[in-house]
């Protein structure tokens, strides 16, 4: 199996892409995941669904990310648990929706501690606690770094932070015997689709089934990911198959960017 015996940690995985990453995790023969969340009641949740998966075990810690002591807390909290820390996996739940005229001051402050800084507080954490060698990160952020997105203004700034921290981990790391990957999400079906599809329906004045089929129309594929899909690719960056993949940035979007390189 891809990750047998891997101990792995997904932050922010309570739902959606994180929850189908941790999934991905355990089919493919991890021996313990530790999942988080600041909402209890869904981390509790993923947690019971998570442990009829695989034979791994899986752990939950809440966590805010956007709280520096409970972001380093969470990294130290899973090796404790686990007796060992393989791949950290950086996900986080998507900033506010919006144009730059429709944000405020207050909104930017807050994504930038969800977006940027919770990174930079997993990956000091994450360089010391991994196995050296062999351990890795992979950091989830979005198409939106690569093609902007003028309706996910925060994402599209910040999130481009993302792929300079990868540069210099990957670098930094590397001499360290650590890798550093990025996956780049295009459209999956998550909460965060539907609430997309919704705004794209107001926006227009169409129904949402039309703004679905306007939002799908753009990818060769002619559809939206799975989250399966997308957390397949995530275990396949953190496992041994991809131990000579380093610094690489990987889209996972049926095709749709049109960027070159």
């Amino acid at each position: 199996m891809l990750v047998e015996g891997y101990r792995v940690l997904v932050t922010a995985s309570s739902r959606g892409l994180g929850k189908a990453i941790a999934r991905g995790f355990l089919e493919g023969g991890a021996a313990a995941v530790t999942i988080s969340s600041r909402d209890r009641t869904a981390l509790d949740a993923a947690a019971k669904e998570l442990s009829r998966v695989g034979s791994g075990s899986v752990y939950a810690v809440p966590a805010d990310l956007t709280v520096r002591e409970q972001a380093e807390g969470l990294v130290d909290r899973a090796r404790d648990l686990m007796g060992g820390l393989d791949s950290v996996v950086y996900v986080t739940g998507p900033p506010k929706a919006g144009r730059l005229l429709e944000l405020s001051p207050d909104d930017w402050e807050y994504a930038s501690r969800l977006l940027v800084l919770s990174a930079v507080w997993i990956t000091y954490r994450a360089i010391d606690r991994l196995r050296r060698p062999g351990g890795s990160i992979v950091y989830m952020s979005s198409t939106s770094i690569a093609e902007a997105n003028l309706d996910l203004a925060l994402s599209t700034v910040l999130r481009t932070s993302l792929a300079g921290l990868l540069r210099v981990v990957s670098h930094e790391a590397g001499a360290l015997g650590l890798r550093a990957n990025m996956v780049l999400p295009g459209l999956a079906r998550t909460d965060r689709m539907e609430a997309l599809v919704r705004r794209t329906a107001r926006s227009r004045g169409i129904s949402e089934e039309e703004a679905e089929r306007a939002l799908t129309s753009v990818i060769p594929l002619g559809r939206a990911a799975d989250p399966s899909e997308v957390a397949s690719v995530v275990v396949f960056l953190a496992s041994d198959a991809a131990r000579y993949v380093n610094g690489a940035t990987v889209a996972v979007d049926g095709g749709s960017m049109l960027r070159i390189l």
